[in-house]
């Protein structure tokens, strides 16, 4: 038996060496990346097993292969989700029957209309909300000791920020993009009532501002325990003879169990915070869709381990990094227009020795390339199918909006300091269970003469690099100017609002 182990993520500040082409060469020229700005790693524990066929079967050579197989299409909604227990344990819950997608919306509907303000309530596309004002309201209410109100706590139900302004009549900074109404939905998760996707949420928010007033990096990992992984590599020494199907369907599941519970560690963030859970939770569901334990929901995005083949041991990571097209912005730079998906797929193999030592593979195979190509392309449908990976494209954008301000030093333009965003973490960013632990998932399947089983953990957030590293292009026409205008504009209404359309 052929055994390759990665135990940790690299650092997300190295370079990838002896990478003499870009992997996404297929992508638009005119995409702006940024390597090592986002990364969201999966370690991948790529075991093979020979087994002993009961008839005579060709040699697989190995080899690259062109990412085929794995004709299953599954179309299902994922559920989404992860629990957190008491003693940290992470796991997916319990599995609700949705009624059909017409009668679901109509549910969300009826919720929302009773439970929010009429105007929240409506769909707009150009929804704005002043950052200052938003401040101002959060500090009352903790003066008043009363609760955030839905409202405040899902920025107005607000789903993407498209714009940020500097508003220098009124001394503020405005967000702007679509909004709808929004509720609950059958996983108790907090959707729009006609798009599904998560509503921006102000602790997201709050904890963005906080990692980049002191400039961290943000990110989780899971990691196996170092004296799990010498179990491993023992076991897999005294079994390393060819066997049966089934006596390396039953070894394969007793390696998960040697690795048991792995690690899970947050940096950056409050660790029982929302943004770490999306941390996790995206992590953890990327892993076991890449393995085919979790459809994707989306016809062209098949599992990683339908598309391998056999041939060579090596370690396949994939991280998410930023895809944001340039940031447009006015000559006064007054204005900036955020576009893309936000978020792309990359990949690499390395090999590991069996003293444990790890070497970047001279060449990336073909599926595991193609793996992350056809992720990266199909990317935005799964985060509209997947509330999990919007959020992830959600607290990107609120990381990155964060950034951007501190490097723009807008604050200092129109004399804002957002002390109560820094200093109130207790009232405005509720904590829950901390992840502590995941179980090791495992898949296989038989190929020519081979069972190939994947185990795999990681995310890495640097904001600041987004916005050092993305180009900024002034607008050629007065369309930003014009949006900069509207946005400013508040109508004649003598109490001040922290949202308008």
């Amino acid at each position: 038996m052929n055994v390759v182990i990665l135990s940790r993520a690299k650092y997300c500040g190295q370079q990838l060496a002896g990478r003499k082409q870009p992997l996404m060469k297929n992508l638009s020229h005119k995409l702006v990346t940024c390597n090592t700005r986002f990364r969201h790693f999966v370690p991948v524990l790529l075991l093979v097993m020979f087994v002993c066929a009961p008839a005579a079967a060709q040699t697989n050579n190995g080899g690259n292969n062109n990412g085929g197989g794995g004709n299953n299409q599954n179309n299902q909604q994922n559920a989404g989700g992860i629990t957190i227990d008491a003693d940290g344990v992470v796991s997916l819950p319990f599995q609700v029957t949705q009624n059909s997608s017409q009668l679901n919306q109509r549910r969300l509907q009826a919720i929302a209309a009773k439970s929010l303000p009429g105007d929240v309530n409506q769909k707009s596309e150009f929804r704005k909300i002043s950052l200052v004002e938003l401040e101002k309201v959060c500090r009352e209410l903790k003066a008043k000791n009363q609760p955030l109100p839905s409202e405040v706590q899902y920025l107005a139900g607000l789903s993407r920020i498209d714009y940020l302004f500097v508003d220098r009549k009124h001394n503020d900074l405005i967000i702007a993009g679509p909004a709808e109404g929004f509720a609950a939905n059958a996983q108790n998760r907090v959707v729009g009532v006609e798009t599904g996707r998560p509503p921006l949420r102000l602790d997201d928010l709050v904890v963005a501002f906080q990692s980049q007033d002191r400039g961290l990096v943000t990110g989780c990992s899971f990691d196996a325990k170092t004296e799990n992984l010498a179990r491993m590599n023992e076991y897999i020494h005294r079994t390393n003879d060819a066997s049966s199907a089934e006596t390396a369907v039953t070894r394969f599941r007793t390696m998960a169990q040697i690795l048991g519970m792995q690690d899970v560690s947050v940096t950056g963030v409050p660790a029982g915070s929302h943004y770490a859970r999306v941390l996790v939770e995206a992590d953890y569901m990327l892993k076991r869709i890449s393995i085919g334990l979790e459809p994707s929901g989306i016809r062209e995005i098949k599992s990683h381990l339908a598309t391998l083949r056999g041939g060579g041991n090596s370690t396949q990571r994939w991280w998410f990094t930023p895809l944001y097209d340039a940031f447009i912005t006015t000559a006064d730079r007054d204005a900036f227009q955020f576009s893309g998906q936000r978020l792309q797929m990359m990949s690499q193999e390395e090999f590991v020795n069996q003293a444990g030592q790890r070497t970047d593979a001279a060449q990336t195979r073909l599926s595991t390339t193609k793996y992350a190509q056809q992720f990266t392309k199909n990317f935005a449908k799964l985060a509209d199918q997947h509330p999990t990976f919007a959020e992830l494209q959600s607290i990107t954008d609120l990381t990155v909006l964060a950034a951007l301000i501190k490097k723009e030093r807008l604050e200092e333009l129109v004399g804002w300091e957002h002390r109560f965003f820094s200093s109130e973490t207790e009232f405005l960013v509720p904590e829950g269970n901390i992840p502590k632990q995941v179980p090791t998932a495992m898949n296989y399947k038989q190929a020519g003469r081979l069972m190939i089983c994947l185990v795999g953990g990681g995310v890495t957030v640097n904001a600041r690099a987004v916005v050092n590293q993305t180009e900024f292009q002034t607008s050629r026409d007065q369309s930003l100017d014009e949006k900069l205008k509207a946005a400013s504009d508040r109508g004649q209404e003598k109490t001040v609002r922290w949202w308008w359309d």
